[in-house]
């Protein structure tokens, strides 16, 4: 004979169903705003760019750096999870952002859901992210930032999607990978996970740890002009990768 869970436990649920519900419908609000304010023609339903034509889905999306789009194989994959993982300051946002400024700058549109609430705009356009392409989603827990995801995904118009997992320690789940995988493969889009460390394993099609390498100074006295940072492939479905990873050394400007 099963047992009935309590009242209080039931009505527990409900709220949380209710809440996660209410939150979809103020994405789905804003994703239908968002596509009010985009210039005439280029809506996530036709993926049209600024010059009218349809942009065709490559089997990557370059970064736009030759020395990393060639590490990666040409970009990262299409239709696919990759992750980015590493310490704060390694890199790995600059990275992501880099991405995120050559897909914008192509007239595309991309998502950013940031659950770890650590998206800076200011930084973004100062690497050259047209803002107004991107819809930043920031959601109160990970359950959310998950919905959040799927939805973009469903939506089938940004051809790349990113979710900032920097603040949590562990992954969403099994369950919650194979429906990201799916989602990021039906809509041909690139899902890319940010994260401290490797969380996503075999469910990503490419990883990249990012490794700080050394700060270089310069002047009298000292100023710090750049910091070198090591790109580290650790898995790649496309390419056999080396079992002590293939890697290049990239400089960031300390400004």
């Amino acid at each position: 004979m099963s047992r009935q869970p309590p009242g209080g436990v039931l009505k527990q649920v409900r709220r949380t169903h209710n809440r996660i519900e209410s939150r979809i419908e103020r994405l789905e609000s804003l994703l239908s705003d968002f596509c009010t304010r985009l210039p005439p023609g280029l809506t996530p339903a036709n993926r049209l760019t600024l010059g009218g034509r349809v942009q065709e889905s490559a089997g990557h999306l370059p970064v736009g750096c030759d020395r990393i789009d060639r590490l990666l194989g040409g970009g990262f994959p299409v239709g696919a999870l990759s992750e980015i993982s590493g310490a704060a300051s390694s890199g790995r946002t600059s990275l992501a952002l880099t991405l995120l400024a050559a897909t914008t700058a192509k007239g595309e549109l991309a998502g950013w859901v940031d659950a770890a609430d650590a998206f800076d705009p200011i930084s973004a356009e100062r690497l050259g992210v047209d803002l107004d392409r991107v819809l930043w989603v920031r959601p109160p827990n990970e359950r959310e930032a998950l919905a959040a995801s799927e939805r973009l995904l469903k939506t089938e118009g940004f051809p790349l999607v990113l979710l900032d997992w920097t603040n949590r320690r562990a992954g969403p789940g099994t369950a919650s990978w194979l429906r990201l995988t799916r989602l990021a493969a039906a809509s041909r889009t690139t899902l890319l996970l940010l994260s401290a460390e490797r969380l996503a394993g075999p469910h990503a099609a490419l990883a990249i740890e990012m490794q700080p390498a050394r700060a270089c100074f310069t002047g009298t006295p000292s100023l710090l002009e750049t910091l070198e940072t090591r790109m580290l492939l650790v898995r790649s479905r496309a390419t056999s990768v080396d079992p002590d990873g293939a890697s290049i050394v990239v400089n960031e400007s300390a400004a």
